[in-house]
């Protein structure tokens, strides 16, 4: 059911997993999938208009691995330069007129219910919806379509951070209980760390 028609998602799997070891941290086992699949599947499950996943390193497996899912491809060519290449690619391929939801593909521990109250938060354009758990930010971030300037004059590896900071009148803090949000699994300690929560 797409109960946000004017929202797109956007999933960034681009990165090379450089801390990871060798690895491709968003291949790595996860239940009976990937990581990257556990957080594709929970974002598909909003109802958002359309899921936009943006690709880099090793593009061909992750395509692979996500073949089956009801999302729309785009590959970042420059994903060596950061993260903010990443979200420029993705922004310039969605066309969700209010505006979009980025989830990063190495946080598979954040519930579907948490994407679904951060969406709810964004009333307008000019809106940008963080949940907060103890009074500490995490992601998924949404972002309202007012600012794809912004975001498409990003640079380096900071991800949206800048627009938040210049627009932090506009930022809502949705509470949560989640922890998840805050669950990043790209080290090999912070993956063993995180596997516990599988059980």
């Amino acid at each position: 059911m797409t109960r946000f028609a004017d929202l797109s998602g956007i999933v960034l799997a681009a990165g090379s997993s450089s801390r990871m070891e060798g690895a491709n941290k968003l291949l790595l086992p996860w239940k009976e999938q990937s990581v990257l699949q556990v957080v594709v599947e929970r974002i598909c499950e909003v109802g958002l208009g359309e899921v936009v996943v943006v690709t880099g390193h090793q593009r061909a497996e992750i395509e692979e691995r996500l073949s089956h899912y009801p999302v729309r491809l785009v590959h970042n060519p420059k994903f060596a330069e950061g993260m903010a290449a990443s979200i420029r690619v993705g922004v310039e391929a969605a066309v969700g007129e209010q505006g979009y939801l980025f989830a990063l593909g190495d946080m598979p521990q954040i519930a579907g219910k948490t994407m679904l109250k951060v969406v709810e938060a964004l009333k307008s354009r000019e809106a940008i919806a963080v949940p907060v758990r103890d009074g500490r930010r995490g992601h998924p971030v949404a972002i309202g379509s007012a600012y794809r300037d912004a975001l498409l004059a990003l640079t380096g590896d900071r991800g949206a951070r800048p627009v938040l900071a210049r627009n932090a009148a506009n930022v809502i803090e949705v509470p949560v209980e989640d922890e998840g949000i805050f669950v990043d699994v790209d080290t090999q300690e912070s993956y063993r760390a995180a596997r516990p929560a599988l059980q």
